[in-house]
């Protein structure tokens, strides 16, 4: 099986997104949804190999949008179908920059959050599927921890299932409101 190297990929990721975009690397987040982000310990997140405010910030940048978003997907993702120790860290950032209409591809960016809500749902041990996808939820704390920052953050994500003209630009079904609306610990409005 082809095994893909997650954290060295996230590196170079962000590095040709810091080398195409210098200025990414030099200022502060002023936007309001990232308060805070400059302040977390990134390096004591395991997995988090790259300068994660640079990349978030890069998320705030009309030309930078994409390969930051393609950065992010590396960082946030340890494989196919499973979250990195990073992923809750970045929830509460990823939930504010969806939230706000004048971010580039935020409905790509709601498309990370969805992967997040899905992803970091509790693995039912007598369902040999979702063995098969998940493992045991003892082995994969990240999940835990993800489901703990958007209930932390529930808040916001109301505001995203309220928020139609997102959810119509994501063409979200049923499914995937209530895995985003259970992942925060509230019941589908």
């Amino acid at each position: 099986m082809c095994k893909v190297d997650h954290g060295a990929a996230a590196v170079a990721a962000a590095t040709a997104l810091t080398a195409s975009h210098p200025h990414l690397a030099r200022a502060a987040a002023a936007h309001p949804a990232l308060a805070g982000c400059e302040d977390v310990e990134w390096a004591s997140v395991t997995g988090c190999p790259v300068d994660v405010p640079v990349v978030l910030r890069g998320l705030l940048d009309p030309d930078a949008a994409e390969p930051a978003e393609r950065a992010l997907d590396w960082l946030v993702m340890s494989g196919p179908m499973a979250i990195s120790a990073a992923m809750p860290a970045v929830v509460p950032y990823l939930l504010r920059l969806t939230a706000d209409p004048s971010v580039p591809r935020r409905t790509e960016l709601l498309g990370i959050l969805l992967v997040a809500a899905a992803l970091s749902a509790p693995t039912d041990p007598a369902n040999a599927w979702h063995m098969a996808i998940g493992g045991l939820e003892q082995d994969h704390p990240e999940r835990a921890r993800c489901r703990a920052a958007f209930a932390a953050d529930a808040a916001w994500v109301r505001r995203l299932l309220a928020d139609e003209e997102l959810l119509a630009g994501a063409e979200l079904g049923t499914d995937d409101r209530e895995s985003l609306a259970e992942a925060a610990g509230l019941r589908h409005p």
